[in-house]
């Protein structure tokens, strides 16, 4: 239980006799910093939150600054204590688990509950606890940059990510490292994705694979690239007069971006057209796609545009 020289944080009623760490019932309470030595050091003032006796347990260094930072140490103690739990759901749906064909008195009993394991893991590990404050006033102090979240779980590193992954699906480590190396965290779930394709790989496949991804990767980097530059030149359309008829800078940058390089063309993709510009209504939108079809006749004379046309170099 708590001692007196620690504040109790305030605990909502429908919160009550709940663990603030994982959502278990409560029996026991957590003072932080756990000696009195780290209390010059902390951010917030000692604090002593409800917990299950689980959560309780679980040893952590004093050199922790914040309730935070134990907490995410909490989570990643379950989550590497639960890890086979966890990874039922990563290996498994639960409409495959109840169509199984587990039998016998050890696997039968793992397909009956297997799925309701898992559950109980995730809720764990995914259970953020209310907003702290003491006596009504917010204890503010939290990190959101710190650790990495993934699939609404929080891990301390990408590293514990990996780890987690690597243990409770038995993805190649090698592989998955490679392939976050490649398109970043911002991209973890693709690569888990093609990690968890490609199981039990030999060296060759594994470095087949990231020489694959790595050139996907490089290919859809220059496409991205000229796609950014097109659409930073087109921004600097000019609208054609022809014959007094107007070709509308938004009906040529149209045309650009679509490819259209003469008459033919055009009529090829004229439906779309106005099914793009029908905001405009019928006659505004006739007039701007008559003034576009003349812009392009114009522009078969070459003389005429490279002369003439003030968008010759955005073709």
């Amino acid at each position: 239980m708590s001692s007196s020289s620690f504040l109790q944080v305030d605990i909502p009623f429908n919160q009550r006799h709940t663990c603030w760490f994982c959502g278990e019932p409560s029996n026991d309470y957590i003072d932080f910093p756990k000696s009195q030595k780290a209390i010059a050091r902390l951010e917030h003032q000692p604090l002593a939150l409800p917990a299950c006796s689980e959560c309780s347990k679980f040893q952590y260094k004093d050199d922790m600054l914040s309730i935070w930072s134990l907490r995410d140490h909490i989570k990643h103690a379950l989550i590497s204590k639960y890890a086979k739990h966890l990874g039922i759901g990563e290996n498994w749906t639960e409409k495959e688990l109840q169509e199984s064909e587990f039998t016998g008195s050890l696997l039968g009993g793992f397909g009956e509950s297997a799925w309701a394991m898992y559950e109980i893991a995730k809720e764990r590990v995914s259970y953020k606890g209310w907003k702290l404050t003491i006596n009504d006033l917010a204890l503010d102090g939290y990190d959101d940059t710190s650790g990495f979240e993934f699939d609404g779980v929080r891990y301390l590193s990408v590293n514990t990510c990996i780890d987690y992954f690597v243990k409770a699906t038995g993805l190649d480590r090698e592989l998955l490292i490679g392939l976050i190396d490649i398109v970043s965290t911002d991209r973890f779930a693709y690569a888990l994705r093609i990690a968890q394709l490609n199981k039990n790989v030999s060296n060759r496949e594994r470095a087949e694979i990231l020489d694959e991804i790595a050139t996907q990767e490089a290919e859809q980097e220059e496409i991205n690239s000229h796609t950014v530059q097109t659409e930073l030149e087109i921004t600097d359309v000019e609208e054609v007069v022809i014959s007094g008829t107007t070709a509308p800078a938004f009906a040529i940058q149209w045309a650009i971006t679509k490819n259209v390089k003469n008459l033919d063309d055009l009529c090829a993709i004229e439906d779309d057209y106005f099914d793009n510009f029908e905001h405009l209504g019928g006659p505004a939108a006739f007039m701007s796609y008559n003034g576009l079809q003349l812009y392009l006749e114009a522009r078969e004379d070459t003389d005429w545009a490279n002369e003439n046309d003030p968008n010759s170099e955005l073709w």
